[in-house]
């Protein structure tokens, strides 16, 4: 088992500050790249790329200064939070472990902003209502981090282990369900591509789709990463070495964002979420889009899969088929009764 260094009790281990300058760096520049391709491309829909590379250059500038006053609090917790080490805020003195929920999930976010921009693009074959692609996925998010934060609130009341236990398990619930969430936001975009192709409406466009995918597949092992760090606790060595935060955090994160740079959506997409491709597979503009939905907007809130009319749907089609399969017997009894 590894052990914290004692010269850095906050990071408990010594930071490599030729890392930290290194991906400061990095990511500096694709910060600027970020905020020059959404001003160039007019994709607002991008500006969470740009957020979030910024946060974590600021976040490993803090990390450097926090290496040279390595007991200093002031550096070390905008690090912390800016960085998403979601592991470091814990109990000094109990060793307990308590996921950051101060620091938005900025890139999962923007993986959802980038899909709904897409489902516009498509709306014939959108599986859900595209405007509340953002809407549904960051609040059900927050309601992730709401748990945990419950979770870090009983957890913190160290002399009473019921409320501990109960904190624990909170957390742990919290961590699995963004999993189980951000598994069912990759299934919208399948499902968005099998129509896509099934309409053969396959273009350029859908190299969007392909890197989505590997976002969000960066994403997830990230993800893992921390859930397994929390579940190890602190006397793993994921929290303990830095090796692991490098790989599985900076590194991926790095990945993730740079992809993004050279394959740009907004390379790919218009500017405008008015101009829709159709049925045929030709461009259109309108004020509305192409999507359709006349439902009231606080029911497109609560129900953004419209699952209520796939019900109807599917059974106006039973009911028709079962017409279709009547008249179909009638016809065969008259061309009986013809033939005798």
């Amino acid at each position: 088992m590894a052990v914290c260094d004692p010269n850095s009790p906050l990071w408990c281990y010594v930071p490599n500050k030729g890392a930290a300058y290194a991906f400061a760096i990095l990511y500096f520049f694709n910060a600027v790249g970020h905020w020059y391709q959404c001003w160039r491309y007019k994709a607002k829909y991008t500006i969470p790329l740009g957020v979030g590379a910024t946060f974590t250059t600021v976040g490993f500038i803090f990390k450097i200064v926090s290496s040279y006053y390595p007991d200093a609090l002031g550096y070390w917790m905008p690090a912390v939070i800016l960085l998403c080490e979601s592991a470091r805020f814990r109990s000094a003195v109990y060793g307990l472990i308590a996921p950051s929920v101060t620091a938005p999930p900025i890139y999962s976010a923007a993986d959802y902003f980038i899909l709904a921009k897409t489902l516009h693009y498509v709306p014939s074959q959108a599986p859900m209502h595209p405007g509340r692609v953002v809407t549904t996925f960051v609040t059900l998010d927050g309601l992730c981090e709401m748990l945990m934060g419950t979770g870090i609130g009983q957890v913190v009341n160290y002399d009473k282990p019921k409320r501990v236990q109960i904190g624990t398990i909170l957390i742990k619930t919290g961590l699995i369900l963004q999993i189980v969430l951000f598994i069912g936001f990759v299934t919208v975009a399948v499902r968005f591509h099998a129509n896509v192709r099934k309409a053969n409406l396959v273009g350029r466009w859908t190299t969007v789709l392909y890197v989505l995918y590997t976002s969000a597949f960066v994403i997830s092992v990230r993800c893992l990463y921390r859930v397994v760090e929390y579940f190890m606790g602190t006397t793993g060595p994921l929290y303990r070495l830095e090796v692991y935060f490098h790989v599985f955090e900076a590194t991926l994160m790095l990945i993730n964002v740079i992809v993004l740079n050279v394959l740009h959506p907004g390379r790919f997409l218009p500017k405008s979420n008015k101009m829709f491709l159709n049925e045929n597979g030709q461009e259109e503009r309108g004020e509305r889009g192409g999507w359709d939905d006349n439902r009231p907007f606080l029911l497109t809130l609560i129900d953004p899969f419209n699952i209520k009319g796939l019900i109807d749907d599917r059974a106006e089609k039973k009911k028709k088929k079962k017409k279709d399969n009547a008249y179909l017997m009638e016809d065969r009894k008259a061309d009986t009764v013809t033939t005798v």
